[in-house]
């Protein structure tokens, strides 16, 4: 038994030392190749990071009184994967320019802050190279998102519930004023007492009154400035200035190395390996 498990260690050990020494045969028969496959990984990455053009950013802040901040993100996203993949499908999205469409190198939305009332805002990078109309882009965003027809579903539920409510509004504000004229009326048919009590009961009543048809006056001017600002989506700051987007000579180096490298070593490993396998075959 200790002889069994004796052997099974020098196995071990011997597996070990075949696969130190394969290593060392192929970085030693194939070094140099490496090296100059590496090379022309860094030269390849030097030549696109100083011929790259500009890239630039601007950062948009929006908001959404009534629709779920993320769902707004979810459709600027998706549009964005539009970008991507299919650059005409894009262009008819949104209805930009060819040139400015080719230029859009990404964008992206996320939920940033929440603002008074429970209004979280969403920020926009749109990241592009050479110039584009950000303007436009911005408008037509906009236009995009609030022509969705699951927005478009909810402002509609919206602006019902509003409509409804001013219409009630207006209801109880006319039932209001008809039971103080009935109330005023009255007290003049029935009063038996002198003048000067009844101008006293009168503004009494005219003073209770009042007050509630202010407060139904107020929710009524609520739910029109409601309807006034019946928006999805809306840019409250577009003007941040264009930022350049910095790019890293030595991470693009490094990337372009290490990429070169591992094409060339898998490359060569095949190589190696076939090489092997043909002379096990002709043993």
């Amino acid at each position: 038994m200790e002889q069994q498990h004796h052997n099974d260690e020098i196995d071990l050990l011997e597996l070990f030392n075949n696969l130190l020494k394969s290593i060392y045969f192929f970085f030693n028969r194939w070094y140099i190749t490496l090296a100059i496959i590496t090379f022309i990984g860094l030269l390849l990455g030097s030549a696109i990071y100083f011929k790259d053009r500009k890239t630039y950013q601007n950062n948009m802040i929006g908001t959404s009184r009534y629709i779920q901040p993320v769902l707004i993100v979810d459709i600027i996203n998706s549009l964005s994967g539009v970008n991507k993949s299919d650059k005409e499908s894009f262009q008819r999205s949104l209805g930009l320019p060819i040139e400015d469409i080719k230029n859009i190198a990404s964008f992206h939305a996320d939920t940033i802050e929440t603002l008074k009332g429970n209004i979280t805002t969403i920020k926009i990078v749109l990241t592009y190279n050479d110039s584009i109309n950000v303007n436009s882009f911005t408008d037509r965003l906009v236009n995009y998102i609030n022509e969705n027809e699951y927005i478009k579903r909810e402002l509609g539920i919206v602006k019902r519930r509003n409509e409804a409510l001013i219409k009630k509004t207006d209801y109880e504000m006319s039932k209001l004023d008809s039971l103080q004229k009935n109330i005023l009326n009255s007290s003049l048919k029935t009063s038996r007492v002198n003048p000067s009590s009844l101008v006293i009961t009168n503004d009494q009543v005219n003073k209770f009154f009042h007050e509630d048809m202010i407060k139904l006056e107020n929710a009524k001017q609520g739910y029109l400035n409601n309807l006034e600002r019946l928006t999805g989506f809306e840019i409250i700051n577009r003007f941040e200035p264009a930022k350049i987007k910095e790019r890293s000579l030595i991470k693009t180096l490094v990337i372009f190395a290490a990429i070169a490298f591992g094409i060339g070593f898998f490359v060569l490993l095949g190589i190696e390996i076939r090489r092997k396998a043909i002379q096990l075959i002709k043993k």
